[in-house]
């Protein structure tokens, strides 16, 4: 069943209801999960389709990831001029690919001006 999910769920009814629906899954020779799909999905045909999302705007996009990077950057930055603590190689490649990153989005930004 490729492209199905399940959704696990519970769902109330009274004795009697229990009753008639196992009736039913014998009368038909199916199993629960089977009439549950036929139900939503015959329920879920005549419901109208939810609107389409909004267009993402690649600009603020890439501006809030700018945003995101620079203040990384702010906040690692005087770390590696600390005299008492030198910094670990790993935040020195960090830093440098923190700043790639950011003039690859400005160049970014910039082309799509």
């Amino acid at each position: 069943m490729s492209g199905y999910f399940t959704i696990p769920t519970r769902f109330r009814v009274t004795a009697a209801q229990r009753e008639q629906l196992n009736w039913l899954l014998r009368e038909r020779g199916i199993e629960l999960d089977e009439l549950i799909t036929d139900l939503v999905t015959e329920y879920l045909s005549g419901q109208p389709l939810p609107p389409s999302p909004a267009p993402v705007d690649r600009q603020s996009t890439i501006r809030e990831q700018l945003r995101l990077r620079r203040n990384q950057l702010r906040i690692l930055r005087p770390q590696l001029h600390d005299p008492h603590n030198p910094p670990p190689e790993w935040l020195r490649v960090m830093i440098a690919e923190l700043e790639e990153e950011i003039a690859r989005l400005e160049l970014e930004l910039q082309r799509d001006d």
